[in-house]
């Protein structure tokens, strides 16, 4: 499996389906060692990151291969591949609807089948933490038991999933679930399935 492509390649569809703005967000992949893992450079736009600028790192934050600083976020990436062994590939954007949901502190709840099926439910919203930080990454943690993915408070979105094309695919539905609910409260009052 070719890492570095596949995450250049995710990076450009984050920007085309407009999951991200300039340089937010950042994606990753396990490696192929239980400890390791590759990950997107910091404060880089994704319409000019290269194969080589993606950083192979292990799960204390050293750089095994690469120039480039990490991203900013690599601890959370780390927390969840040494908790989560299902998990392969993680997805953090600031979808507009759904960080709006994060600003708020208003989960998403089961509104729609799909729902189950890509996200394994509602989505809740993990307490807000400094951005980059170890408090960040565990606070997050209990959120991703349930559900594949999770807001974090005041901050974005982070999608988890068996490979990179699963998780971005959580990515998608999540901010789509975030509109047709944010249009559903402005139209009226929502119907919550229930399990």
């Amino acid at each position: 499996m070719n890492y570095r492509k596949l995450l250049v390649k995710y990076g450009k569809k984050l920007l085309d389906k407009n999951l991200v703005a300039g340089t937010s967000g950042n994606l990753s992949l396990r490696g192929e060692d239980d400890d390791i893992f590759y990950i997107t450079p910091s404060g880089m736009d994704y319409l000019e990151i290269s194969e080589e600028d993606i950083v192979k790192i292990n799960f204390d934050g050293k750089t095994i291969e690469g120039n480039k600083k990490p991203s900013s976020e690599w601890q959370m990436h780390s927390e969840i591949y040494k908790n989560y062994p299902n998990y392969n590939a993680i997805v953090h954007t600031h979808s507009p609807i759904a960080t709006a949901f994060s600003v708020c502190n208003k989960k998403i709840p089961m509104i729609l089948i799909e729902m189950e099926a890509f996200l394994g439910g509602e989505i809740e919203v993990a307490p807000f933490q400094e951005a980059g930080s170890l408090e960040l990454a565990k606070s997050i943690l209990p959120y991703l038991k349930k559900s594949n993915s999770c807001l974090m408070a005041n901050h974005g979105v982070v999608c988890c999933g068996i490979d990179l094309n699963r998780a971005f695919l959580s990515a998608e539905y999540l901010e789509d679930a975030a509109k047709i609910y944010y249009y559903s409260l402005n139209i009226g009052h929502p119907k919550i399935i229930s399990k």
